[in-house]
């Protein structure tokens, strides 16, 4: 049924999930209604935007929106919260905007991404949906949002697979965890290091979207 989610707008591609159950909280269904998939699609695909269906122009990717409805869901987050989110292949940041209004200001919001372009779009994406000035800080760059409710996206230029366990945020880990890119098992187990104890990490599984705990004692699938 999630692939049946289709919708003229936004509107209604959120009144399909929430129907056919990928959505069922409260927060997550406000949250895909205030971001507008339209913004973060691939430049020509403008009138497939609430299309259930993945879209891709170049290094330029977004997934389907019921796969985006099943992992924001998992991920269990806090609205308003001080949680700390890694988004690792970022992309075009559709998924950041989302969190990034789910937990509210007193978050961290940081994405990895390795492709120049992909990272032009989504800056350009995440300034559309809710007007934004951008900082850049070497490899680093810095969404800032206009209003209040809204904490800044940090993208980082890189990949994703490669962030040590020894340096900024990772030191004490990050509380939730989303892989957006392909990974192995080897890969997948080395980034779960990088969650904070009771941390939750959704990640690709081979059909649908797997979700990792982690606790202070061990990590759990």
């Amino acid at each position: 049924m999630a692939w049946r989610s289709s919708g003229t707008n936004n509107t209604e591609m959120v009144d399909k999930l929430k129907r056919f159950g990928v959505i069922t909280s409260e927060h997550v269904e406000e949250a895909f209604r205030r971001v507008d998939r339209k913004f973060f699609v691939p430049a020509g695909n403008e009138t497939l935007a609430h299309s259930d269906q993945p879209l891709k122009e170049g290094n330029v990717h977004i997934s389907a929106p019921h796969i985006y409805g099943s992992a924001i869901e998992a991920l269990d987050l806090v609205p308003n919260s001080c949680t700390s989110f890694l988004n690792i292949g970022s992309g075009t940041g559709y998924v950041s905007a989302i969190v990034a209004d789910i937990l509210g200001p007193n978050s961290l919001n940081y994405g990895v991404e390795l492709h120049d372009d992909v990272i032009g779009h989504c800056k350009a994406s995440l300034a559309k949906w809710r007007g934004a000035s951008v900082n850049e800080n070497g490899n680093i760059s810095t969404i800032n949002f206009m209003d209040d409710d809204t904490p800044d996206v940090h993208i980082i230029k890189g990949n994703g697979l490669n962030i040590l366990k020894s340096e900024g945020e990772s030191v004490v880990g990050y509380d939730r965890i989303y892989i957006g890119a392909a990974v192995d098992s080897a890969e997948l187990t080395n980034i779960t290091k990088l969650l904070s104890p009771g941390g939750i990490l959704v990640g690709p599984g081979k059909f649908i979207q797997n979700t990792f705990i982690r606790n202070s004692e061990c990590i759990c699938a």
